[in-house]
């Protein structure tokens, strides 16, 4: 009943497929949680949609909930505590990397033999092929304090993951294309004209990203979701054969 478990059943159900989702706990929405308290809208989970990966938005769009859309950019900084002080994000940078080297030179955030090293990536020979994590690209490419700083609390931070376990070419195929048209995603960002979405790079709804939960859960036919149902067993007697709390379900396939 997370946002993959209803996209699915959705998707399904626009397809013709008799579709019943199960949830073990007694909400939708999984790691999205939209509160509200007074006049707050409060998300204590992921809190906007990547206006570079469109298919969230374009979601929206089908649901009839994309006019309802709103920048959540404001003139603030990202911070990354470094020695017990907040220091902030290059100015200019492409998800923290550098785009000028006169903006990482003045940065506070890495030491001179880290920016020397994350300089020197526009020499550093390119992959053939394979896909790695997010840890090994910009350990191999920038070095271990782009890690430390940017890999870790930025690029697997947003993912909510492990560096070491999420992987470049789902995540992050701009970054890893960058690599392999130029040799170097620093001299590949330098050159890139990227089209800014008219809302901004993030957007979200006025009642929180809970409004899209609700929306995609409002868009499924009555009986399609069933809440406090964790699954017990899962076995195939030709079909497969679903236990969960208080309900019994055969399907011919499972996600």
């Amino acid at each position: 009943g997370g946002i993959s478990g209803l996209s699915a059943a959705y998707e399904l159900q626009r397809r013709g497929v008799t579709v019943r989702l199960l949830e073990a706990s007694e909400r939708l929405g999984g790691v999205i949680r939209t509160e509200r308290i007074d006049d707050w809208v409060i998300d204590a989970g992921p809190d906007s949609l990547l206006a570079q990966k469109p298919a969230a938005i374009q979601l929206c769009g089908e649901l009839g909930i994309a006019d309802r859309l709103i920048s959540t950019e404001l003139p603030r900084t990202a911070y990354v505590l470094r020695d017990g002080r907040l220091r902030p994000l290059l100015a200019g940078s492409f998800l923290g990397f550098p785009v000028g080297l006169g903006a990482l030179a003045r940065s506070s955030l890495f030491s001179w033999p880290a920016k020397l090293r994350m300089a020197c990536e526009v020499v550093v020979p390119r992959l053939s092929g394979g896909d790695e994590s997010i840890a090994s690209f910009t350990v191999r490419r920038f070095g271990q304090e782009a890690l430390d700083y940017l890999g870790e609390p930025l690029l697997a931070g947003i993912h909510a993951g492990d560096a070491e376990r999420l992987s470049m070419e789902a995540l992050f195929p701009r970054l890893v294309e960058a690599e392999r048209e130029t040799g170097s995603v620093l001299r590949s960002l330098r050159s890139l004209k990227v089209a800014p979405s008219p809302k901004g790079a993030f957007v979200s709804l006025p009642g929180g990203l809970g409004d899209l939960v609700g929306a995609l859960a409002g868009a499924l036919r009555p009986g399609t979701v069933r809440l406090s149902s964790a699954v017990a067993a899962l076995r195939r007697l030709g079909v497969f054969a679903i236990d969960a709390q208080g309900v019994s379900v055969q399907a011919r396939a499972v996600i």
